[in-house]
């Protein structure tokens, strides 16, 4: 019996450059052989699982509703047959959950964040338009008595819903300065970004619109003057605005978004040169069970003009900026159950958080936003998870 690879691992591992180079030429490029190029910190000397099949092995796990790597491990051996088809005889078939415990803490996350933002950047299927949104998510089952919970800051787009990259945010500082560092490693020219008020910062849209981008960003205490004089204005019974407003009915509950859009205010807020449009956004939720009914309104700036972007547009916008939180941070959590892992040791946290939303993405990209369901379905048939994972050679097997 040969025990050498059916794949063959032709990829050393590379630098940013490299790997950007290598893209340029192949943007077809599997994902095995992306994870081919990410350094391995273990000594060649008796390893008995390359790093590649390992991590495809674990995306595996995951798209085939496997929520730890505990499940991933169970889920090899039971798929033993599966494997030896696509990845040819070898005497080392079946990771065990032992091994990613050793194995992920010792593997650098940004190496990884990054291989894997180069790789969706090069296959993206959102269109050149499609708005990205940024928000933030501690790993609450991160924490351990030595760490503190990772806090990570994602970037997804509104409707292809692909995380474009993800990254940790250090205790030494926050999300604003991280953002803006990172706007030019993002697609920003025609795109709209959008961001809950912590990022409504005049740097931030200095830095997006430099680069051929817009925002829609929230108003809230942390800009006490701005949040004071938007308020005010349209408390005023004299003012100017035209409106909008969308009714959605969903488990349960009734929800009404209305918008009054202003331009009268542009000239006033001199500080903030970039405004060209005003709103406030009033949503009304009633919980048909209850009846009980809440109220909440926030105001919202940005650079589009009433001819690029009117009340209804808006509206949208808002609205699909919502879908990195209910759509991404609220399925790791409840479907992936991501707060409920228990492995805390070194970066493990955020690369398992990491390969969660390339899953995510996977499934969106082939045209599903029914996660729970598309995960049960690949349990039953889990040759088609590896069609997103293999050279299309290897995986139509």
């Amino acid at each position: 019996m040969s025990y050498s690879t059916a794949l063959s691992l032709t990829l050393p591992s590379l630098t940013s450059d490299a790997r950007h180079q290598l893209l340029e030429k192949q943007p077809l490029l599997s994902l095995y052989e992306v994870f081919a190029t990410i350094p391995d910190p273990r000594s060649k000397h008796g390893l008995r699982y390359e790093l590649a099949y390992v991590l495809t092995c674990l995306v595996a796990g995951f798209l085939c509703n496997c929520d730890s790597t505990l499940a991933v491990a169970e889920w090899c051996r039971d798929q033993r047959l599966l494997l030896i088809r696509l990845f040819g005889p070898r005497r080392f078939l079946c990771p065990s959950d032992s091994l990613y415990r050793k194995l992920l803490p010792r593997l650098d996350a940004e190496q990884i964040e990054c291989a894997l933002a180069d790789w969706i950047r090069r296959t993206l299927q959102a269109t050149l338009d499609d708005p990205i949104a940024l928000d933030g998510k501690t790993v609450r089952g991160g924490r351990s008595d030595k760490h503190s919970a990772p806090h990570l800051l994602s970037f997804r787009t509104h409707h292809s819903q692909e995380t474009l990259l993800q990254v940790a945010v250090s205790e030494k500082t926050n999300e604003i300065p991280v953002a803006q560092a990172l706007l030019p490693c993002l697609p920003v020219d025609g795109r709209v970004f959008t961001a809950d008020a912590l990022h409504t910062q005049k740097d931030f849209m200095r830095c997006v619109d430099a680069l051929g981008g817009k925002t829609v960003l929230t108003v809230k205490n942390n800009q006490p003057t701005l949040y004071a004089d938007l308020t005010a204005y349209f408390a005023d019974p004299h003012a100017s605005f035209a409106q909008d407003s969308t009714l959605d009915q969903h488990r349960g509950r009734i929800e009404k978004r209305s918008i009054r859009v202003s331009t009268e205010m542009n000239s006033y807020l001199a500080d903030w040169p970039l405004i060209e449009q005003v709103a406030e956004l009033t949503r009304t939720v009633t919980v048909r069970k209850t009846g009980k009914t809440s109220h909440e309104v926030v105001y919202l700036i940005t650079p589009l003009t009433a001819l690029e972007a009117s009340p209804q547009r808006l509206l949208a916008l808002v609205r699909g900026h919502w879908s990195i939180e209910n759509s991404s941070h609220y399925v790791r959590d409840m479907t992936f159950g991501e707060d409920r892992s228990r492995l805390r040791s070194g970066q493990a946290p955020q690369i398992l958080a990491t390969f969660r939303n390339l899953a995510i993405t996977l499934i969106h990209r082939q045209g599903s936003s029914q996660i729970a369901a598309t995960r049960r379905h690949f349990a039953s048939h889990p040759h088609l998870a590896f069609r997103f994972l293999l050279p299309r050679s290897v995986a139509q097997q």
